[in-house]
């Protein structure tokens, strides 16, 4: 189910989740038809893609069920209440889970302010989850096992991988921009393995080859860094993130 954010749609989910809190059949129902996002809010709170094997699926379905419980429709839209039980409950699954500390990276809106549904930075994130919740195809675990190598080549510069959801440029200008950063990346000489050795962007070099401010290069700092290792190494999956900034394009 991919959830609909119009007025008449909100209203109708929001039928729907009181006819849910009454009718066990229809709460049944009602639960295996919004499944998909559920496990979308539970991956955009807890800051990694999921699938169905892991506990905050289950925790996820159970938060919202209990939300069907306390739902007041004239409070507010059920969506949005829901969200904010599923990041109670995963909180609580964190706090007592030590392990979790070393194994997850927790996204910050676990722990502190409200849950948009509607934020355009999680477009990526969501975008990889849904191509991996599918099927557990090959394709699919390649681009799982590329996910956890950039991950490992992103902690050299203190990047999260999914910070390039984060800190993606929006406007076609800020886009074209980058474009020509990342290109000049791979002038002679090119400029990636430099930039591997010193463990931060080469701002000098950069703004030299493209004309682009230092508070431009800041500014997509952790984007650029990202893109250009992306499109540098053996990353064929996630390359097509990132298709439009190769050199040529």
């Amino acid at each position: 189910m991919r959830y609909q954010t119009s007025s008449a749609d909100l209203k109708n989910e929001n039928k729907k989740a009181v006819k849910a809190a009454g009718d066990a059949s229809y709460r049944e129902a009602f639960l295996a038809e919004s499944s998909e996002h559920i496990l979308r809010l539970a991956a955009k709170i807890s800051g990694r893609i999921l699938t169905k094997s892991d506990d905050e699926w289950s925790i996820a379905l159970m938060a919202t069920s209990e939300a069907l419980d306390h739902y007041d429709e004239e409070k507010g839209d059920f969506w949005s209440y829901a969200a904010v039980v599923i990041k109670s409950r995963l909180f609580n699954l964190y706090r007592s889970n030590k392990r979790s500390e070393g194994e997850i990276s927790v996204s910050p809106s676990v722990f502190e302010g409200e849950v948009e549904e509607d934020d355009p930075e999680l477009s990526m994130k969501l975008e990889l989850q849904d191509r991996m919740v599918s099927e557990d195809t090959a394709e699919n675990s390649s681009l799982k096992e590329e996910i956890l190598a950039l991950t490992e080549e992103l902690e050299e510069f203190h990047i999260s991988f999914f910070d390039l959801a984060e800190c993606s440029p929006r406007s076609q200008k800020t886009k074209q921009g980058c474009a020509e950063v990342i290109a000049s990346f791979f002038l002679p000489p090119p400029l990636v393995e430099l930039m591997r050795e010193r463990g931060f962007l080469p701002a000098k070099e950069l703004k030299e080859r493209s004309g682009q401010t230092v508070k431009f290069l800041d500014k997509f700092r952790k984007y650029l860094i990202t893109s250009a290792l992306i499109l540098d190494g053996d990353y064929p999956g996630l390359s097509e993130y990132v298709a439009c900034m190769k050199p040529g394009k």
